[in-house]
């Protein structure tokens, strides 16, 4: 078995493009996207969702994916060459938290897995907001690392790594939940929660999404485990990867809204 070692790739949100296809799918109806809308992308990263978004506004509207990591952004570019909507998509490298568009320009805009890294996430919705016309869509689609679970013989250790991903690795770690808080708190209208199960029983897909590689490595750094118990802990988890038992799971939360007129 083998681990993600704590770099955001790529390849990393490939996979995870492909375990939250469901939810992806979801949040696009949930955007309430018609032909030739114009809609954004926050947290863009390489593509993968202004693509799929593009197809569904046609060549009249637009797609704007906007994201902090220039080399993500060189990956959606590579893409976009290649497709044949590639046209009706701009990307921009820029800033969550103070978006570059006038207020009240696009149809809907959406945002997935990129609240946990923001150190002032409603800062970010706000902006989400401000840049969304009266009567469009706000959807955001975030972890609640808080419900993650994984069936081990050590849950001593399981609590102190989530513990210390929350804490310690993310920015944001308890997004998830408290992404219907921020939502209310601007005022919106018809918002809705949903809640989606993500289960996974590949070892290698789960230390890849999770970045629990980096999580176990910076908590025996700072000196939170032993090296004999983090030994014991993925010796654990071998195991029931070789006999195909391995099992975790956490849940995803989307939040929908309406900003009023």
């Amino acid at each position: 078995m083998s681990g993600f070692h704590g770099n955001v790739s790529p390849g990393y949100l490939a996979k995870a493009a492909t375990l939250f296809l469901p939810l992806k799918l979801m949040s696009y109806e949930r955007m309430n996207i018609g032909r030739g809308h114009h809609v954004l992308d926050v947290g863009c990263g390489p593509g993968t969702d202004v693509l799929n978004l593009a197809e569904r506004i046609g060549a009249g509207g637009s797609v704007t994916g906007v994201d902090y990591d220039g080399l993500m952004l060189k990956e959606a570019n590579l893409k976009l060459k290649k497709a044949p909507l590639g046209e009706c998509v701009g990307l921009l490298q820029g800033d969550a938290a103070a978006l570059p568009f006038q207020s009240d320009y696009f149809d809907s805009s959406r945002s997935e897995r990129l609240f946990m890294h923001l150190a002032d996430p409603e800062k970010t919705l706000s902006e989400m907001v401000r840049v969304t016309r009266p009567g469009g869509r706000v959807v955001v689609v975030d972890t609640d690392w808080s419900s993650l679970s994984i069936d081990n013989p050590l849950p001593r250790m399981e609590r102190i790594f989530s513990d210390y991903r929350i804490n310690r690795i993310l920015k944001n770690g308890y997004s998830g939940r408290s992404l219907y808080r921020q939502f209310q708190k601007h005022q919106l209208i018809e918002v809705e929660a949903q809640a989606f199960p993500i289960c996974i029983t590949d070892a290698e897909l789960f230390y890849f999404i999770s970045m629990q590689q980096a999580v176990e490595d910076q908590a025996l750094a700072d000196g939170l485990v032993a090296r004999r118990e983090l030994d014991d802990w993925r010796n654990a988890l071998n195991e029931a990867s070789c006999c195909k038992s391995f099992y975790g799971s956490a849940t995803a939360v989307m939040i929908s809204a309406t900003k009023p007129h």
